[in-house]
């Protein structure tokens, strides 16, 4: 939770400010990036993302701990420690409408239906908030057809 509100306190702070840097060192965040960020879908997408992620993906986005163990159905983290950066946005998006499986398995959810377009980007804009500005980078640039993703 503390992640949560210090995310949304930098956003606050970045926007209280305007253009002046801050003297204030805090954790860095994908929220600074060449991007812009509204308040407004943070805190839809924060809220959201408790509503209808958390339970499998932690209230950080954090993931289950055996998510990486193929023999353990887990969710993922979704803060930029996992593998999420890899996928292009429309995957991203695609996965969240369509669910996912595991060897015909259901896995995930689909949300499609029950979440609306600006729900889900919403939701996105939340977790990646969350992810090192370099994970950021490496994801942008890979959606900007700049860089093959490694790894």
């Amino acid at each position: 939770m503390r992640v949560i509100v210090g995310v949304i306190l930098v956003v606050l702070l970045v926007s209280a400010c305007g253009k002046e840097e801050s003297k204030t060192p805090s954790r860095k965040t994908a929220v600074g990036i060449d991007r812009p960020v509204s308040t407004e879908n943070l805190f839809r997408g924060v809220r959201l993302f408790h509503e209808h992620c958390a339970l499998c993906h932690g209230p950080e986005a954090q993931g289950h701990p055996d998510w990486r163990n193929p023999k353990v159905v887990a969710a993922p983290p979704l803060n930029g420690t996992g593998n999420d950066w890899k996928r292009r946005k429309q995957d991203i998006i695609a996965v969240i409408k369509n669910g996912a499986t595991r060897e015909g398995e259901p896995v995930m959810p689909a949300w499609k239906g029950r979440l609306t377009d600006q729900e889900i980007e919403d939701i996105i804009t939340w977790y990646q908030a969350l992810w090192p500005p370099e994970v950021y980078e490496r994801w942008r640039k890979v959606n900007l057809g700049e860089a093959a993703p490694k790894g």
